[in-house]
């Protein structure tokens, strides 16, 4: 059996279901395979977040906390410093998600719009005319079926299973994520006790370990969540230090999730000939925060304005014509990325003393006017005034006066800021077209290479960021 559609896409997760969404609702016939039950997408975690401005930007339906698939909409958080002397609360629109129930809702908006989806389907392998892929083979109910695209699109999270078949020439890198390339997530879902006894807020974070409470299924109830890299024990260790140190009331463990992240910079280029990879598969993550499902959208609405302009010409669409993407993706919130992911071998080496001074003076969160709290760079890139950019200088001579910050680490942190922004101003000078691409590629991984190893220092264990 074969057949032909315009858009096949290859994971009914976050990012396949919404590029699916934006294409169909603009005329494309598309048809998304998931290698799992319907019931069981989305069964690896159950609660996640979501920022609550992507959302609108996205073009998504509403959050409703009165319905299954929303917990709550919160505008505040919390961060402690960790000597736990120190609470800082911060401006933070999020919206909390209970995932399954999501994705079971765009379902059946994706089917009113004409979407096909076909469960249990697992791909194959990419199937090739004149070295350019026309579609794929899949397996369904024991059978053997081919599908036919105008673009293959990868949304089947970290394994990549389309990206990492590609022919090593084909334009697009192969890697698979290693255990330095990905953040290693453990989750406990837990019931206080003692009701009665003060707990922490769940919109809690502890960023020292990489740790935080966040709202959970029931009364009472909370996820105690923490991420690192190397392996789940490196998490389970952080987690053992903080717990070693502070006095939390008594809980049980309800039910424990695990699982990973990307960690890592993208592919340098996510478009091929007859090809695209989106979310997961192609390491599109906040670097701070690991989440990735809004970050996401952002690229899939670019992908989306591209595929349909190129489909409404047709032919068929080369790396050439997708290329755009690229250029569109990389030049904005690709560059952001890329910084962070870069200033992060500087952060991460702070120690206790050091992450109290940055989070109690300011110099992490940026401070609001008046009595507004403040809240982080929702748009994830530099945009100090001179006056804050002294303030900001003032305050970190000032620690290291008084002791509160290193001078090495304060070297390190100072080292990668400049890298970042060297990255940053490169990705923003990503090329137009594929004829510049190879020189493109040469420079970014001459500066990748500089940048350098972070490790943390905790009680118990030495844990290293790449």
């Amino acid at each position: 059996m074969s057949e032909k559609s315009d858009i096949l896409i290859v994971g009914a997760g976050t990012a396949g279901t919404y590029l699916g969404w934006i294409l169909a609702k603009q005329g494309h016939f598309v048809k998304i395979i998931e290698k799992d039950r319907k019931e069981e997408v989305g069964k690896r975690l159950d609660v996640i977040h979501f920022e609550s401005d992507r959302i609108k930007k996205a073009g998504l339906p509403p959050f409703d906390p009165n319905k299954p698939d929303c917990i709550e909409i919160r505008d505040k958080s919390t961060v402690i410093t960790p000597d736990f002397e120190s609470e800082i609360k911060t401006r933070v629109y999020q919206t909390i998600v209970r995932l399954t129930p999501f994705l079971n809702k765009m379902y059946d908006i994706l089917e009113s719009d004409g979407v096909q989806l076909e469960f249990s389907t697992k791909f194959e392998e990419l199937l090739f005319e004149n070295n350019r892929i026309i579609g794929a083979k899949v397996s369904k109910d024991g059978e053997n079926e081919k599908y036919y695209a105008n673009i293959i699109v990868d949304a089947s999270g970290t394994s990549a299973v389309v990206r990492t078949s590609l022919p090593k020439n084909y334009g697009v890198e192969t890697w698979e994520l290693g255990s330095d390339d990905v953040m290693y997530v453990l989750l406990q879902y837990i019931r206080w006790k003692v009701p009665d006894k003060p707990t922490p807020d769940t919109d809690t974070g502890y960023n020292y370990w990489l740790l935080w409470f966040g709202p959970s299924l029931g009364e009472n109830e909370a996820i105690l969540g923490v991420g690192q890299p190397g392996s789940y024990e490196n998490a389970r260790l952080a987690r053992e230090d903080f717990l070693k140190q502070i006095d939390l009331p008594p809980y049980e463990i309800v039910k424990e999730e695990r699982g990973f992240t990307p960690y890592r910079r993208p592919p340098y280029s996510l478009v091929a000939d007859g090809f695209l990879c989106i979310g997961d598969a192609a390491a599109i993550t906040y670097p701070f925060s690991g989440h990735g499902v809004t970050a996401t959208w952002m690229l899939c609405m670019i992908a989306a304005d591209v595929i349909s302009e190129e489909l409404s010409r047709g032919g068929y669409l080369t790396r050439e014509r997708l290329w755009d993407i690229n250029v569109r993706y990389f030049r904005d919130q690709g560059a952001k990325f890329a910084s962070l992911l870069a200033q992060l071998s500087g952060v991460l080496n702070f120690t206790k003393k050091e992450w109290s001074y940055f989070l109690t003076h300011g110099l992490i969160y940026k401070t609001g006017e008046n009595d507004e709290l403040p809240e982080p760079n929702k748009e994830y890139e530099e945009d100090m005034s001179l006056g804050e950019m002294i303030k900001f200088i003032f305050k970190i001579l000032g620690g290291l006066v008084i002791r509160k910050l290193s001078l090495r680490n304060i070297k390190k942190l100072l080292k990668a800021n400049s890298l970042a922004n060297t990255i940053k101003e490169h990705y923003e000078n990503f090329p137009k077209s594929p004829e510049g691409f190879d020189a493109w590629i040469n420079k970014a991984e001459r500066l990748w290479k500089k940048k350098t190893v972070a490790v943390k220092k905790l009680d118990n264990i030495e844990i290293e960021y790449r």
